[in-house]
C-alpha cells in the first residue's frame, strides 16, 4: 500500500538538507529533532501479530533497503510514481540517513524470531520550496489492510503537530482511487493539482490538539 508520495523527490541530490529556514507556519520551538513519546510503542494488530513502531536511524539502512527491494512493482510505482527497479544507493540512504531536526520518519518492524523485518515507513520532508512538507506512507505488500498504514499516518501526524506544523500533504496518483479514499478517511483534503494523473492531498494539523 503507497499513499502519499512526491515525484519531485525521488533520485534529486538532497538540497533540503541544507536549508535552515523554518517552513511557513511551523516552529522553532521543537526543531531539536524530538518525537512525542507514545511514538516508539509496541503494538498489535487485528490478528495479534506484534509491531514495534519507532523512528528510523542509520543502522536501519539495510532493512529499508529490503523492504523496499520486496515490494510489488505496483507498489514501487505507487509510491515513487515512476517505474523503479532497483533503487540507488543515494535513495535509500535519504530515507535512513534523514535530518530528523527538519524531517521524520518512523518505521514498523516485525521479528520472525531470527530477524527484523520492516513493514511500513511513513515520513515527511521538507520540499524544495523551502515552505511546505510532503509526506508518504508505503505498506508491505503482504501488510495491508492490517491498519499499519493508518497507525503510522497518525503518529506522524502527531509528530508534526508537536513540531508546530501546521499543514502536510503529498501527492497521490489518480488512478490510486483506494488511496484517495484512505485519505479522505483520515481527514487529508484531496484537490486537483498541475499535473491530470495526479491528486494533491493535504492535511491541517491542528496544533491545539497535539499530544503532550
Amino acid at each position: 500500500m503507497s499513499l502519499f508520495t512526491s515525484q519531485a523527490r525521488v533520485g534529486r541530490p538532497n538540497t533540503a538538507r541544507a536549508v535552515s529556514a523554518p517552513a511557513r507556519g511551523s516552529s522553532l520551538a521543537n526543531r531539536d529533532g524530538s518525537y512525542p513519546a507514545h511514538v516508539v510503542r509496541a503494538w498489535r494488530d487485528a490478528i495479534g501479530t506484534a509491531v514495534e513502531i519507532r523512528p528510523v536511524t542509520v543502522a536501519d539502512a539495510e532493512l529499508v533497503h529490503e523492504f523496499i527491494r520486496a515490494l510489488s512493482l505496483e507498489a514501487r510505482y505507487m509510491r515513487f510514481m515512476t517505474a523503479v527497479g532497483e533503487l540507488a544507493q543515494q535513495t535509500v540512504d535519504r530515507l535512513a540517513r534523514i535530518d530528523h531536526r527538519l524531517d521524520a520518519a518512523l518505521v514498523a518492524f516485525v521479528n520472525n524470531g531470527v530477524a527484523d523485518r520492516v513493514v511500513g515507513i511513513a515520513e515527511y520532508s521538507l520540499s524544495v520550496d523551502r515552505y511546505s512538507y510532503d509526506s508518504a506512507v508505503v505498506v508491505a505488500d503482504d501488510w495491508r489492510r492490517r491498519g499499519v498504514g493508518r497507525l503510522l499516518v497518525a503518529l506522524l501526524v502527531d509528530t508534526a503537530a508537536v513540531r508546530g506544523l501546521s499543514r502536510i500533504g503529498g501527492d497521490v496518483l489518480a488512478i490510486n482511487r483506494p488511496m484517495l479514499a484512505f485519505a479522505r478517511a483520515l481527514g487529508f483534503d484531496v484537490s486537483a493539482s498541475n499535473d491530470p494523473m495526479v491528486r494533491r492531498v493535504d492535511l491541517n494539523v491542528d496544533r491545539r490538539h497535539a499530544p503532550g
